[in-house]
């Protein structure tokens, strides 16, 4: 019966049919996992004296000094008491001579339930525009309230839940035997979240489904990557005990820690599947570099896939700077390349003559062949989709390593990236120090850029940034180009100005090397700068309309200053500074520290506007909540982990591995 179409249920034609499939409900299955968005506590009524102010209550009593007035253009004002000791108002539009519908309809009755939140009132307590009965309300105790459709009530889904739960026979434990004695029962927890018997028995409920749905979602994620068969490299040897001992610091903690980690995953037959994610700074690159020698060590090849031609540029120039002198050779391949070039590299890597390539979306395009790829590395992951990285993992399933300077909410990380193990590095070297961030009002636009020259005249340069939603947007381009023009010939005049954006083509990275090699003071872009830029020189940033980027992005912008010696100055000007944009300003303001930044993002923004829906493939979870139940995900990804490292192909679990396949991943 639950895999019947809807159409099975009482009531139920072809009409209404259409207007469920607009909820995402086609079978009865689908109806008994469509859970109520709230409920209304009928639990308790009250009497009028018994009611406390600032909570939902239902309350029963006599309908007293019931009064109605037109107060403007056809919308009238319904004042009463029940029983001279809660104050009701409502306010209803009636154009039409005569009393209105409701104003009747109160008049026939000598007692109502009234359910709403009480408030505080000036002689007792009010509720404005409470729900009223004219009966005692049929149910009792918590009443669902389901998602609605044209055409579709309320009580409709009641009746047609009860009506599925009849059936909750056919549903099979899905959890692990381990795992069901942690939480209610599959069946009763179904019955309760449609029909708590009170709030205890709801959260008992909805933390067994949101477990469940994290721990379906996070098996679907990682049952293909542990099933496969990857490269187990050697243990670390004389080649990558030279390029630790090059180095020209002290590694922090966790930057150790991050190597043992990525060292174990290396030298297992299964692939590695790894997110390294830190603060602007916290040097991730050496990760990535211990990596590459590591692979290159055990006579294979490496690939580092980055978003863009200039950081490409100077992620080349690094790695030639730390790895050629142990050998290593590393090369370029970007589409601006000729191709003739194009062609050189790319043979060379088939016959195994490069051991580093680093590149745009240049690698992973059907002309370039591997000798023996055993590392991809890809940096600023959240800049790529899964197919580009899939594409590069089919060029010979290498173990991965993914690199991120954005930090990501864990909760967030743990769905994004479900297939991949995490690390973080939080600590900063000893020589970073954070950058002073101040909130800057409009009308002292002149006074930071009289400041911007001063910075300037003493040899330092700067960043200026303007936002671009979309740089596909012809329009906003334009406005943004036409600012920062004219403050090239206006504010800044005094200084040598450069000027970028995303359409620039080639003329882009020439302007920035220009900058980076000192010859100009001032680079103004758009947020190309966002990423990996690192001109130990600059030490001003301005970010121009900073109320339109996100928290994440403006803690990225303001990284790119105070890379060198002297410390980094960041000016937030702010021209539409609404309370919730100042809220999160002040957010970037007081702190440095970019995993706490990005989880105050993710709790005022929420997931979809943080990530954007689309763009990232944020997941649909029918009940669970990323900010809310982040424990459960964390417990949930480490269940699903532990279980398929016992039995990867849930051999043992006939109804978990059924349960599977019907889960929407």
């Amino acid at each position: 019966m639950l895999n019947r179409p809807v159409t099975s249920l009482p009531g139920v034609g072809v009409k209404k049919a259409q207007a469920l499939k607009g909820l995402g409900l086609q079978t009865v299955r689908d109806v008994l996992f469509s859970f109520p968005r709230t409920y209304k506590d009928f639990q308790a009524v009250l009497e009028p004296e018994e009611v406390q102010p600032g909570a939902v209550q239902l309350v029963h009593g006599p309908l007293l000094q019931l009064r109605e007035r037109p107060i403007s253009q056809g919308r009238r004002l319904i004042q009463a008491t029940l029983g001279g000791q809660l104050g009701l108002t409502w306010f209803v539009h009636h154009r039409a001579p005569g009393p209105s519908f409701l104003y009747r309809k109160l008049q026939r009755a000598r007692e109502v339930w009234v359910y709403g939140l009480v408030k505080e009132g000036t002689l007792f307590p009010e509720m404005t525009s409470p729900e009223v009965y004219t009966r005692p309300p049929e149910h009792r105790g918590l009443m669902p309230i389901y998602p609605l459709a044209a055409g579709i009530t309320n009580n409709q889904r009641v009746n047609w839940v009860r009506a599925a739960l009849r059936h909750l026979g056919e549903l099979k434990e899905c959890l692990p035997p381990e795992l069901v004695g942690r939480y209610l029962e599959r069946r009763e927890a179904l019955r309760q979240i449609h029909f708590p018997s009170d709030w205890a028995s709801y959260h008992r409920a909805r933390e067994r489904l949101v477990f469940e749905e994290f721990f379906l979602f996070h098996l679907g994620l990682q049952r293909g990557q542990r099933q496969r068969e990857g490269i187990a490299h050697q243990k670390d040897g004389e080649l990558v005990a030279r390029f630790l001992q090059q180095l020209p610091f002290e590694l922090t903690a966790d930057q150790k820690a991050a190597l043992g980690q990525v060292a174990r995953d290396m030298e297992e037959p299964r692939p590695m599947r790894r997110l390294v994610q830190g603060e602007v700074g916290s040097g991730k690159t050496i990760v990535a570099e211990y990596g590459a020698v590591k692979a290159v060590a055990s006579g294979g090849q490496v690939a580092m896939m980055v978003p863009t031609e200039v950081l490409a540029l100077q992620m080349v120039e690094r790695l030639r700077r730390s790895l050629e002198p142990l050998g290593i050779r590393v090369e370029l391949l970007i589409g601006a390349m000729k191709g003739k070039e194009q062609e050189q590299v790319r043979v060379a890597l088939a016959r195994g003559e490069i051991d580093v390539v680093v590149g745009t979306h240049a690698l992973i395009t059907d002309k370039v062949e591997y000798k023996n790829l055993t590392l991809a590395i890809v940096d600023e992951q959240h800049r790529f989709g899964v197919r580009q990285r899939a594409a590069l993992l089919g060029k010979g399933n290498p173990d991965l390593l993914v690199m991120s300077a954005t930090p990501i909410p864990r909760s967030l990380a743990l769905t994004m990236y479900g297939d991949l193990d995490i690390t973080e590095i939080r600590q900063l070297p000893a020589h970073r120090q954070p950058v002073d961030t101040r909130l800057i009002h409009p009308d002292r636009r002149a006074d930071v850029y009289r400041y911007v020259l001063s910075r300037v005249k003493k040899g330092e340069q700067a960043y200026v940034v303007f936002p671009l939603v979309e740089e596909s947007e012809h329009v906003d381009l334009k406005a943004a180009v036409q600012e920062m023009e004219e403050l090239q010939r206006g504010l800044l005049s005094q200084a040598r100005v450069g000027l970028i954006h995303g359409q620039m083509g080639r003329a882009k990275e020439e302007v920035f090397q220009a900058f980076a090699r000192g010859e100009l003071d001032v680079l103004i872009a758009t947020t190309v700068v966002e990423v990996g830029m690192n001109v130990p020189n600059a030490t001003v940033m301005v970010i121009e309309n900073a109320e339109r980027f996100g928290l994440a992005q403006l803690h990225q912008l303001r990284g790119r200053v105070g890379r060198g010696k002297k410390p980094g100055i960041c000016f937030l000007l702010a021209y539409n500074l609404s309370p919730q944009s100042r809220a999160r300003l002040e957010v970037v303001r007081r702190s440095n520290d970019g995993f706490f930044i990005a989880e105050q993002d993710l709790l005022l923004r929420g997931p979809g506007d943080l990530l954007g829906v689309r763009q990232w493939g944020q997941p649909y979870f029918r009940l669970a909540d990323l900010t809310r139940d982040k424990d459960l995900l964390q417990q949930a990804a480490e269940a699903a982990k532990a279980l398929l490292s016992r039995d990867p192909h849930l051999e043992g679990y006939p109804e978990l591995a059924a349960e599977l396949d019907q889960y929407p991943l």
